[in-house]
């Protein structure tokens, strides 16, 4: 999904900038928890995030990771419900939070807003459709780079994108544990999809991940 604050105009950031509040936050604290009142509307402005659920003491399944100028959480702030899950700041992250009644009166005044609003919900939708299907059906394999492709499409420009996640954190999201995640980025590395350098995953093109998903 598009960042929110590359794809606004100058007018509509400066408003969102003025009825929030900036807040930053250290490594591995926490945004909100899950079952918390929804209330405000969070967007990055620096580092990254994610949402976790605990399915049980020291197992979590990772369910989104956001980073610079994405907004998350919309479902529960637009609603009036209650976070579904918890958010922790993966590094050091600069928030820009606002509270759900500016949230729920800038959709209210402004259309562009309310478009922009309506655009991530559909994406979101379409995200959340793909990752059911994906843990459904495929392979670890499958599941594991669908997850680096989607991570390096986060990333502007062309060129090789170095994955900074660690296996832990892949493996949460797709679904599997630490072990499988590694044997996978092996095989992976080893059909020549992505590389390893360093003991980073790097993916040097976004084709071949996208080739080999769609073979």
């Amino acid at each position: 999904m598009k960042p929110l604050l590359s794809s606004i105009s100058s007018d509509l950031s400066h408003l969102l900038h003025k009825c929030g509040r900036v807040r930053t936050f250290g490594v591995d604290e926490e945004v909100f928890a899950g079952g918390d009142d929804a209330a405000f509307l969070p967007i990055v402005l620096s580092g990254r995030v994610k949402m976790i659920h605990f399915l049980e003491p020291g197992k979590e399944v990772i369910i989104g990771v956001f980073q610079e100028g994405e907004m998350f959480a919309v479902p529960p702030v637009f609603d009036g419900g209650k976070y579904p899950a918890t958010a922790i700041a993966m590094e050091e992250s600069r928030l820009l939070l606002i509270a759900r009644n500016d949230f729920l009166n800038t959709l209210r005044t402004s259309s562009e807003f309310s478009f922009t609003v309506i655009d991530w919900m559909c994406g979101m939708l379409r995200e959340k459709t793909a990752t059911i299907h994906n843990l459904a059906t495929a392979s670890p394999e499958h599941r594991v780079a669908s997850i680096l492709l989607k991570l390096a499409l986060k990333e502007c420009g062309d060129g090789p994108v170095r994955i900074t996640h660690r296996r832990q954190d892949i493996a949460r999201m797709a679904g599997l544990t630490t072990e499988t995640t590694i044997r996978s980025i092996r095989k992976l590395a080893d059909k020549g999809v992505v590389t390893i350098s360093h003991g980073k995953i790097v993916v040097e093109e976004r084709r071949p991940l996208q080739d080999y998903l769609e073979g």
